[in-house]
């Protein structure tokens, strides 16, 4: 009889703990049009234990190194979007400046789109399109990288492998040279509780895990004969990402040494504006140059606008003015990272764009 209402005691009390735990779905997923800024601890001293279950996380001491982001737009309103069909959202612009959740692709690295996916079935990294080196290569991940897993929640895990590749001089009379990454993932839900950041306090949060080991092949071949084939680097990533089911988007990442486990940094997020514009009317190729550029110069624009509003990474408004003829004289603004967003006659938001000011 003991051992019966011990066994039930055990059952009820894990029903109890997964009943609490947050499942994580498709609407905590980033949107096209969404934005976001991350700040960096680049060494953080704040303790996570991320195994937790009923966690309060208090990372409320988190520095603010540096800034990242992350601006999403609409795939469908891209020239080469048939190129990437499974594709709903995609970034822009110099890789190192984007945070949240990449993958095996070369996010930190790349200079262009990176395209990606969100549906009930989570979040995934399609493939690339980079502005130098390789540039205007279609590179397609297959299959598409998983990064988040829909619905997801505590003691959930799954295995997921992709690859891509890039040839160089496609040529069938010369040498070719193929390389490629395979990507080897494992995620699992390790705890899950109320975190606090120096942006707010967030309940239901889920701490995920993500294990990653990639491989990175160079193969030279002269038509269908591989004159050389070797291994180039091998490398193994440890992240944690933070969800909740109140937010969009990870709240938070903190990458770790794979192997000793000492957290190398931890990136919050810090500022969210959530796409509340209409497909029809944002402006898919609108760009403004020089970016960067310095506090006192004229900002150009390839599209027509009546205001531009500056925020900072805090998401307080600094500066708003109209625009004359397709530009305008940027104001005194201490170097660093801002958003500009830019404004039609009717006061609609037709572009969100990273403005970086560099006074040096």
């Amino acid at each position: 009889m003991n051992r019966i209402l011990l066994f039930c005691c055990i059952v009820g009390f894990n029903m109890i703990v997964y009943a609490q735990s947050p499942t994580i779905n498709q609407s905590s997923l980033p949107m096209p049009g969404d934005t976001f800024a991350y700040m960096v601890d680049l060494n953080p001293t704040v303790s996570f234990n991320y195994n937790q279950v009923n966690a309060n996380w208090n990372l409320s001491a988190l520095q603010s190194d540096s800034v990242k982001y992350a601006s999403y737009g609409i795939t469908s309103q891209l020239s080469f979007a048939a190129n990437f069909p499974n594709s709903n959202l995609y970034t822009y612009g110099p890789g190192f400046l984007y945070g949240g959740l990449g993958g095996g692709s070369p996010y930190p690295n790349n200079w262009g789109y990176m395209m990606f996916s969100t549906n009930n079935n989570g979040f995934y990294t399609i493939g690339f399109r980079g502005d130098f080196g390789y540039g205007m290569t279609n590179v397609i991940i297959q299959p598409n990288e998983l990064l988040m897993k829909t619905p997801f929640t505590y003691g959930d895990s799954v295995f997921h492998n992709s690859s891509w590749e890039i040839v160089f001089n496609t040529v069938p009379t010369d040498y070719d040279t193929i390389y490629r990454r395979y990507t080897y993932k494992y995620i699992l839900a390790t705890g899950y509780g109320t975190l606090t950041t120096p942006y707010g306090i967030f309940t239901n949060s889920l701490a995920v895990k993500e294990y990653l080991r990639f491989y990175d092949t160079v193969e030279v071949k002269y038509g269908s004969f591989t004159i050389t084939k070797f291994l180039a680097q091998a490398d193994t990533i440890f992240h944690v990402h933070v969800w909740s089911t109140n937010k969009r988007n990870n709240l938070l990442t903190a990458t770790y040494n794979p192997h000793n486990l000492t957290c190398l940094s931890i990136e919050y997020l810090n500022y969210e504006d959530l796409n509340t514009i209409p497909e029809n009317i944002i402006n898919p190729i609108a760009h403004q140059f020089p970016n960067p550029l310095r506090s006192g110069e004229i900002c150009q624009l390839n599209f027509r606008a009546n205001q531009v509003a500056i925020y900072n990474t805090y998401g307080k408004l600094i500066y708003r003015n109209k625009v004359n003829d397709s530009s305008f004289t940027v104001p005194y603004l201490t170097s660093g990272t801002y958003i500009a967003q830019f404004f039609d006659s009717n006061k609609n938001c037709i572009c969100k764009s990273i403005l970086i000011i560099l006074n040096e």
